[in-house]
C-alpha cells in the first residue's frame, strides 16, 4: 500500500481543528502532530515551534475566512442585503461549528492582550472592518459605513458569545437580520 503524502494545507486544518476544540494552550504538539498524522519531529519539522505553528493557522484560517466571507463582498451578481445576508449567514455557520464561536475572538480571548498574534489578529479584524465598511459605504456615508462597521462586528462578537452561552440561534439570526435591516433602510432612503 502506497504512502500516502500529507500537504501542507491539510496540516493547517487538522491543526486547525484541534486548535478550534482545544485552545492553543490546551493543545500540545503530540495533538496536533497526531492530528495532522505525523510525529512531533514531522511537524516541527514544517513548523519549527508550536508558536511559528500558531501562527501558520491563523493565515490560513483567515485566508480561509476571506474566500469564504470576505469575498462575497465583491459579488456584483447578487444585490447588497444578498451580499450582506449571505455574508453574515456564512461567518454564523463558521461560528455554530461545535459552538466554538468565532475562532479569532477565541485565540485573542485565550492569548490576552500581549498575544504574540495579536498585530496579525488585529491587522485582519480591520481588513474585516474595512469590507463590511465600504460595503456599506455604497448606500451611507463614509463615516456612517465605518462607525455601521465597527458596531457590526462588535455587535457579531456579542451575538456569539451569547450564542455559545445559551445554545439559542435566535442571537444570530437576529444579528443578520438587524443589518440586512438597516442595510436596506439607507438604501431605499437614496431612491
Amino acid at each position: 500500500m502506497p504512502v500516502q503524502k500529507t500537504t501542507k494545507e491539510d496540516i493547517l486544518l487538522r491543526c486547525w481543528e484541534v486548535i478550534n476544540l482545544h485552545g492553543y494552550k490546551g493543545s500540545s504538539i503530540s495533538m496536533l502532530a497526531k492530528a495532522a498524522g505525523l510525529g512531533k519531529a514531522g511537524l516541527l519539522h514544517h513548523f519549527g515551534s508550536k508558536e511559528d505553528l500558531m501562527h501558520a493557522v491563523l493565515v490560513f484560517s483567515m485566508d480561509f475566512f476571506r474566500g469564504y466571507v470576505l469575498a462575497i463582498a465583491d459579488d456584483e451578481s447578487l444585490p447588497l442585503e444578498q451580499r450582506l445576508e449571505k455574508m453574515l449567514r456564512r461567518q454564523n455557520r463558521l461560528a455554530k461549528i461545535d459552538q466554538r464561536g468565532c475562532f479569532f475572538t477565541n485565540v485573542i480571548m485565550e492569548m490576552g492582550q500581549e498575544g504574540i498574534h495579536n498585530k496579525l489578529l488585529m491587522d485582519f479584524y480591520d481588513e474585516w472592518k474595512q469590507i463590511f465598511a465600504q460595503l456599506l459605504g455604497k448606500v451611507l456615508t463614509v463615516e456612517q459605513a465605518k462607525d455601521q462597521a465597527y458596531l457590526m462586528l462588535l455587535q457579531y462578537e456579542g451575538a456569539i458569545t451569547l450564542y455559545k452561552l445559551s445554545g439559542d440561534e435566535t442571537h444570530l439570526e437576529s444579528f443578520v437580520g438587524r443589518y440586512v435591516q438597516i442595510l436596506t433602510s439607507a438604501k431605499n432612503q437614496l431612491v
